[in-house]
């Protein structure tokens, strides 16, 4: 259960769709005072039952505020929200806290924040990681940007409904380290499919495939190779460049054999080859992250590097 917060704490939910309406409702169980607000007629009634309070718009909700989120389907719709007619931010007060958790664009983000700067409002992009059934048990991950000060004075707020809050910088940095996210989920959530596919075409059943695969070394793979690689320390070699390379191959070779397209396959054995290139063929696999750096525009190690 979510531990309490302080007594009278006013809070403004803008959108209140699932992930809004989530939030909303872990907010007003939590004991915060919510005001929310969302064209839907649906979405508001759903929240009221929920202990929230309704507004007739978004700036109705966020006058008398503390603390104003906002969970939006569109970037059109965050920037509508703070800069369009009607504005959250002119009816703000001074000294009041935006965490805006939707998916939306970094520059679209910083624009917001300076323009809550001049009116004496804080912003901070605080996107989530998770989905409905992480939020409907208070697992989100939430991810912040912007004013440390202000975070730390209202994280309560994002305890009601989140896990864990990591603090990743300034404004900008929680909504990239979210898309970060969503990009290795949408290759891996694509790379699982792509692999199933296969073994499917191949004749293997994908219930014994998964059930074998979620008990394999990739379900730790974050834990025991992750760090080594965001360090950048290649000195424990647990499998070489030119194996993932040499098996990669093999299995896209019986792809084209079968007549099955793995494109995600093929694109990540090239990053292997361009680690090869780079001299790293006899390094430990994770030295394919050099290729992406070299790929990046930045400084890559070559040959067999030692650790740091």
């Amino acid at each position: 259960m979510a531990k309490v917060a302080k007594a009278g704490k006013r809070v403004a939910m803008i959108g209140l769709g699932r992930m809004g309406g989530l939030m909303a409702k872990h907010l007003a169980e939590a004991g915060f005072r919510v005001t929310g607000y969302d064209p839907s007629p649906t979405a508001v009634a759903a929240a009221r039952k929920n202990g929230a309070a309704a507004a007739r718009s978004a700036a109705e909700a966020a006058r008398e505020a503390e603390v104003v989120c906002s969970s939006l389907p569109t970037v059109a719709a965050v920037r509508d929200t703070y800069l369009g007619p009607g504005a959250v931010l002119d009816a703000m007060r001074k000294g009041a806290v935006i965490f805006e958790h939707s998916t939306s664009e970094v520059g679209l983000a910083r624009e917001i924040a300076e323009a809550a700067r001049k009116r004496g409002v804080s912003f901070l992009d605080v996107p989530v990681s998770g989905s409905v059934p992480h939020l409907t048990a208070r697992q989100v991950s939430a991810i912040a940007g912007g004013d440390k000060k202000a975070l730390d004075r209202h994280s309560d707020v994002l305890k009601a409904f989140s896990k864990s809050i990591t603090y990743m910088g300034p404004v900008g940095n929680g909504l990239l380290m979210k898309l970060v996210t969503n990009h290795i989920l949408g290759i891996h959530h694509a790379g699982m499919a792509e692999g199933l596919a296969l073994g499917m075409k191949a004749g293997l059943a994908p219930e014994k495939m998964m059930a074998f695969l979620a008990q394999s070394a990739l379900t730790g793979l974050w834990t025991y190779r992750g760090p080594e690689m965001a360090a950048r320390d290649y000195s424990r070699v647990v499998s070489e460049v030119n194996i993932s390379k040499k098996d990669m191959g093999l299995s896209i070779e019986e792809a084209a054999h079968l007549c099955a397209p793995v494109p995600l396959g093929v694109a990540a054995r090239q990053q292997y080859v361009a680690a090869a290139a780079l001299g790293l063929a006899r390094a430990d696999f994770n030295t394919v992250f050099e290729a992406y750096i070299h790929a990046c525009g930045g400084k890559a190690k070559r040959g067999v590097p030692k650790a740091g």
